[in-house]
């Protein structure tokens, strides 16, 4: 499937319709896991008291999952700010398993077109879970992906389609407390990477 030759990705019909059927699964998650909550609350009115010390613990998994549910509708709007900014370039095999069980992305540095790559991650121990992006890769079948952005600060990659629209981002692009990335980057790239809710310094 070939990309679209758009000034931007969000200007492709197909990438609004992908953010939307993204922002509203990751919605639909959110509301389930509040609703879980309600139905806890339920369950611990209706059952005896001796029991509880079962259902306690399942309050800390719901806690933790209403948590990684907030954390990825915050990250919607996110999203369509780099889609709005960058379009999308096909990168064949920049999809890989590291060791950690993590994915990681590697594309070319926008700064060294000599051959030099940047590597961009996708989840850690803690909610990255059996997610499509680590179970495919690490199955070995995820050959091509979209991206859109600059992996020197942050992106948003996609099965091509587009499809699975996750953002990816260098800790330093993100990270209030860290430094941010000063070094090596052009006044345009740096200007285009704020743009899209990067930390330029």
């Amino acid at each position: 499937m070939n990309v679209p030759l758009t000034r931007t990705a969000y200007e492709d019909p197909a990438t609004r319709a992908a953010w939307r059927r993204t922002a509203v699964s990751r919605l639909c998650a959110f509301l389930l896991s509040l609703a879980s909550f309600v139905i806890w609350l339920y369950v611990v009115l209706l059952t005896p008291v001796w029991t509880l010390w079962v259902l306690v613990p399942v309050l800390f998994v719901l806690i933790h999952v209403a948590m990684l549910a907030t954390v990825k509708v915050s990250g919607i709007l996110s999203l369509r700010r780099v889609l709005r900014v960058y379009p999308w370039r096909s990168f064949p095999g920049a999809a890989s398993t590291a060791k950690n069980g993590t994915t990681r992305f590697s594309f070319p540095d926008p700064g060294h077109p000599a051959g030099r790559h940047v590597s961009l991650a996708y989840g850690d121990w803690l909610g990255s879970g059996y997610t499509f992006w680590i179970r495919k890769v690490r199955a070995g079948e995820v050959g091509e992906v979209w991206f859109a952005g600059d992996p020197r600060f942050l992106g948003v990659v996609a099965v091509p389609g587009p499809r699975r629209l996750v953002r990816v981002a260098q800790r330093e692009a993100v990270d209030t407390r860290m430094p941010a990335r000063r070094r090596g980057v052009s006044p345009e790239a740096r200007e285009r990477a704020r743009a899209a809710g990067a930390r330029v310094g």
